[in-house]
């Protein structure tokens, strides 16, 4: 048996062919948001809306009932069209419902029967199906369809694995379709909404992408036709179908807004809507954030969702469906997180190597042990994550820990997030907080203390090597993008937003590219300041450097013991939180002040008052390491680095972080939360 890709509206799909491609064998198993009773009153009666639908299929060319023997025995006659030159196929079966204690069988088997002889140029098959109904809820079915069929005649085995075998796994599809459409927008659930989502997609697929738009708003149609809440929604928005065409034909084109009111709305209007859903999906990181910032850009269509709520959930299944298949979405970020990180840790490992063949082992074993701290520190988290997993708890964690090794979790981390991955059941987070930590730890074991060693390595090297610079300059984009990722994933996640609406929402829900950017470029010049201020000093006096670290964290665990608040709020035993808090403060202020991420603003973590205390702290001691290694740096003024360079490179820094942070906090974001900037709360 292998896997066959169908739909992520069916959980399990499985099949084989033989070798000749005539006997096949199709599992396919779901869900059907209905009840019990509904489901199988449709799948056994011909003449209701199961009967009209699969009549629509291209490949159905007919479909009666030959023989009503009882209320439990129907015999019918199908009849399949097939691409040329196979010739067509039909089949006469006799299907059987029975009741169980729990839940109900309905079993088909090939038989012959006088009202339907066979015909000329038509080839029939024998096959067998048995679908199995159990109720999961009041409104909700559990299926699993398991079919053997042999297609007669002569058919290539590539045929049938490559689209009858598929087609056949796919057959489910049409009772999700059926009972998903019938419902009206009012007895909606998310679940609902997603399902009509992932269909819309799934019914458009072979349309999308072509130049001629006319199959796809004919198909767009004929959806919006069949579906009770589209239906509803077109009667009050009569240019919903427009909007949803320019949506799901997906180009990026230059943004236009609209500042109109939903009764204001036009068909233009709803055009230019629909073409901004592509800049919104290239911009966020989530298929949730990106319909977040869809939704808020225009006024109508936040109107539109307060009176339709099934809206919100619909899209965001459009927008993760479109992300997993276009070249920029969901796969291209996780290659990217998996790419930096990679690229980051082969820099550290050919770094390690030049070290050690010029002598330099005490280097070389210092940013080995940060590679090996940081694949610790990943591999507890791992630990933490999966121990309380129901279900392949064991080969779940040994997935996770070889992505560990390899490089790649920030990759995989970073497709879950922007495929709207679920929180497993019994996983200790969701996968947006599990990458939060996992980025975190990367940086503070890492990423900082491997870009300060090398920069200390930098200075004290008699010849400047390009490739240590390459090394350098790609540590510091790595950790300013990793810095900004992590601040960005929490404040534009929707969820987050609800949950906490007076602090999460800084960053605006237009306009998010040039906010990135700013952020990016911000936590850059922190980054490189605040490395090579520790690293001048390091070069200086390792004794004044260990005085300088230890006396910064004293004052801030000082200040969290004058406030009440030493011990960290994660919940934990009081004699474990009371060994974990200095540990957890320190690598969250160490952080903050090589990042200056907005995120350490928060109440819980720094507050506002101390971060913007720490950022002005952090900026000025880039001058005083400066000062203090030109007057106090052994060695004289040829081997050090000139004055007028270190003078004008702490300045340049500080001159692009005060741009780039003014800019962001008095041009770009949002006024309500700039308070939260020197709350002392």
């Amino acid at each position: 048996m292998k896997t066959i890709k169908t739909s992520s509206l069916l959980d399990n799909a499985v099949a084989m062919v033989s070798k000749d491609g005539r006997e096949n064998i199709v599992q396919a198993s779901g869900t059907i948001r209905a009840s019990f009773m509904s489901v199988v009153a449709y799948m056994f009666c011909a003449e209701q809306g199961f009967h009209q639908i699969t009549m629509e299929e291209s490949g159905v060319n007919k479909h009666k009932v030959v023989q009503h023997e009882n209320d439990h025995a129907l015999v019918f006659h199908w009849g399949f069209n097939m691409p040329s030159p196979v010739s067509d196929r039909d089949g006469i079966f006799r299907c059987i419902i029975q009741k169980l204690e729990d839940d109900c069988i309905m079993s088909a088997q090939s038989i012959e029967h006088d009202q339907a002889p066979h015909q000329d140029g038509v080839v029939r098959i024998v096959a067998r199906r048995l679908v199995r109904f159990s109720p999961v809820s009041p409104t909700v079915t559990r299926f699993t369809v398991t079919s053997t069929f042999d297609l007669g005649g002569s058919i290539p085995s590539f045929i049938s694995r490559s689209f009858t075998t598929p087609a056949a796994a796919r057959a489910p599809l049409g009772v999700l379709r059926y009972f998903n459409q019938v419902k009206p927008a009012e007895a909606f659930e998310a679940a609902d909404a997603k399902e009509l989502g992932q269909l819309l997609v799934l019914d458009t697929d072979d349309v999308r992408g072509k130049r001629d738009w006319h199959p796809l708003e004919a198909k767009l149609r004929t959806f919006v036709d069949r579906s009770a809440a589209l239906r509803g929604a077109r009667s009050t928005c009569p240019w919903i179908e427009v909007m949803l065409k320019e949506v799901l034909r997906n180009r990026l084109r230059v943004p236009k807004g609209s500042m109109k009111a939903l009764e204001e709305f036009t068909e233009e209007d709803a055009r230019k809507a629909g073409r901004g859903f592509a800049n919104a999906l290239v911009a966020n990181v989530s298929a949730e954030a990106a319909v977040d910032e869809w939704l808020k850009t225009y006024p109508a269509l936040g109107e539109l969702e307060q009176r339709y709520p099934f809206v919100r959930p619909m899209m965001n299944a459009v927008a993760g469906a479109i992300l997993a298949q276009v070249a920029w979405g969901v796969k291209f970020r996780a290659w990217l997180g998996a790419g930096v990180s990679a690229a980051d840790g082969l820099s550290d490992a050919y770094m390690i190597k030049t070290f050690n063949d010029m002598g330099d082992t005490a280097n070389a074993k210092g940013l080995l042990a940060m590679v090996g701290a940081n694949l610790a520190i990943q591999g507890l988290i791992v630990y933490a994550q999966c121990q309380g997993l129901k279900k392949n708890r064991w080969r779940t964690a040994l997935f996770e820990m070889l992505t560990v090794v390899s490089f790649v979790k920030p990759g995989i981390d970073a497709y879950r997030v922007a495929s709207g991955a679920e929180q497993l059941p019994g996983a200790a987070a969701s996968p947006l907080v599990e990458m939060i930590w996992t980025k975190g730890g990367e940086l503070f074991f890492e990423a900082i203390p491997g870009l300060v060693l090398q920069l200390v390595a930098l200075l004290n090297a008699e010849q400047v090597s390009n490739v240590a610079i390459g090394s350098i300059l790609m540590s510091t984009a790595s950790t300013a993008l990793t810095a900004t990722t992590m601040f960005w994933d929490v404040d534009t996640d929707p969820g987050t937003r609800k949950r906490n609406p007076d602090w999460i929402g800084i960053v605006p829900d237009l306009n998010r590219g040039s906010a990135f950017a700013a952020l990016f470029f911000m936590s850059a010049f922190q980054v490189i300041a605040k490395a090579a201020a520790v690293a001048l000093l390091a070069v200086t006096s390792r004794l004044w450097l260990l005085q300088y670290v230890a006396a910064d964290h004293a004052l801030h665990l000082v200040y969290r013991v004058a406030r009440n608040d030493a011990v960290m709020y994660a919940p934990a035993p009081p004699g474990l939180s009371y060994v974990a808090a200095p540990l957890l403060r320190v690598m969250l202020k160490t952080l903050s002040d090589f990042t200056g991420g907005f995120m350490f603003r928060l109440p819980l973590i720094l507050g506002g008052s101390y971060w913007l205390f720490n950022l002005a702290m952090s900026q000025a001691s880039v001058f005083a390491c400066v000062h203090l290694y030109l007057e106090y740096a052994p060695g004289d003024g040829a081997d050090k680095i000139a004055a007028g360079t270190l003078w004008a490179g702490a300045g340049g820094l500080a001159a692009g972080w005060l741009i780039t942070f003014t800019y962001f906090v008095f041009r770009i974001a949002v006024p309500k939360y700039r308070h939260t900037l020197w709350s002392r709360r």
